[in-house]
């Protein structure tokens, strides 16, 4: 599906709302030039904890702060009985 995209003066990319639905709705996107000058995007859907300090640095927000984000977040999930199925306490 060819689509056109618009570059704006700030240099930010728009993505149509039916590539993005098709992509499953990423907020983030792994970027990657190729040696003939092609831009690879990837939805970035999972990252290592490094990854995620590293995309995450230049906010302030360290490895620690977000190892923190986790634990609550899996916390509310448990308390909710949304636990991973196959997943035990501690993984």
């Amino acid at each position: 599906m060819p689509t056109v995209l618009k570059v704006s003066r700030q240099g930010q990319l728009t993505l149509t709302r039916p590539v993005l639905q098709a992509l499953g709705n990423p907020r983030f996107f792994q970027a990657e030039i190729q040696p003939d000058r092609t831009l690879l995007l990837r939805p970035a859907l999972k990252m290592t904890l490094d990854e995620a300090a590293a995309a995450f640095a230049e906010h302030g927000i360290t490895s620690e702060v977000l190892t923190e984000a986790f634990r609550i977040l899996k916390r509310r999930k448990m308390a909710a009985g949304e636990a991973e199925p196959g997943r035990t306490e501690g993984c």
